[in-house]
Formats: structure tokens, sequence, C-alpha cells
């Protein structure tokens, strides 16, 4: 188990490719289950309740995922899913746990409302990284440059956090 975290914790530094992942269908299912559970609770507050961010937390896996399967159909790269998707549900995973201390930094605000102070610049350096690491991901994956990779990661974030925004979040203030 130490020498399976120690690889997530290379992709995550950069020192490592997914293909340093064993493809194992439990270990996917663990690491999705891991990136579900630690995501959900990072969102939670910024969504209002643990049913919404599980939610959205599901719908951004789910996205994820079948991104993923479309890019490898489009290379003809399919039976490196189990292994890419490992690492990015992984990887996501813990990057989560890394954010988990974040809003202790915060001031008290309200649902919904955005992070504030020295939290903000850490949470956006995590955020950054995030997007690096799955560009990273990506590269190893689909044997593409790492800008491309990360080009790849921003799009699917802006997407997906408009997709949770439109499905899950309140128009505004009632």
């Amino acid at each position: 188990m130490g020498k399976l975290l120690n690889v997530f914790f290379d992709i995550c530094l950069l020192r490592a490719g997914p293909q340093a992942l064993p493809s194992s269908s439990f270990l996917l299912s663990a690491a999705a289950l891991a990136g579900l559970l630690t995501g959900t609770i990072v969102i939670v507050d910024a969504l209002g309740n643990v049913f919404t961010a599980f939610m959205a937390q599901l719908l951004d896996l789910l996205l994820l995922a079948m991104l993923l399967m479309t890019m490898f159909r489009l290379k003809g790269f399919e039976s490196r899913f189990t292994q890419a998707a490992t690492a990015l549900f992984g990887c996501s995973a813990l990057i989560n746990l890394v954010t988990l201390p974040l809003p202790l930094l915060a001031p008290e605000e309200g649902v919904g409302q955005q992070v504030a102070g020295p939290a903000f610049f850490l949470y956006l350096a995590l955020i950054i990284w995030a997007l690096v690491v799955v560009g990273h991901i990506f590269r190893h994956a689909l044997e593409i440059h790492l800008v491309r990779g990360i080009l790849i990661a921003v799009g699917y974030f802006f997407a997906v956090n408009l997709a949770v925004q439109m499905l899950f979040l309140p128009e505004g203030p009632q």
C-alpha cells in the first residue's frame, strides 16, 4: 500500500506517469471512490449540502472518465484507460486531502462564498498544480506535449465547473 501511495505522490510531483501504476480494476475503483469522497468533502461548503456536493463530484468523475475514453479511442490507446483513470482519480484524492484544511485559514463565511485571504492564494496554487498534474497524466497517456495536456485539463476544468454551476448552484439571491 505504501509503495502504491508513493507512486501517486511521484505522479503528483511529475516524477512518474500513469504507466507506473498497475492496470487494476480494483485499484481504479478504489481511486475513484477516494476521489469521489475527498472531492465531496472539499466542495460541500461551496454547494451547501452533502448530497449536492456528492452529485457534483460524481458528475465530475464521470465526465472526466468519458473525456479520457473519448481521447483514447481517437488515438487508439483504449488499453491505457485503467492506468490513466486510476492516476487521475488517485492524484485528485491526494490533492483534495491537501485542500481540506484550507477553509481553516479563511474567515468564517456563508455557504457558496468565495475563499478569501491567504487561503485563496493557496487554493489557487493547488488548482494550478492540479491542472499541471492532470496535464502531466494526459501527456504520458496520450503521448502529447505537456502544454497540450495542460490546455486540455484547463478546458475540462472550465467546462465541468460551468456544468456544476448550471446544474447544482442556485441562480442567486431569491
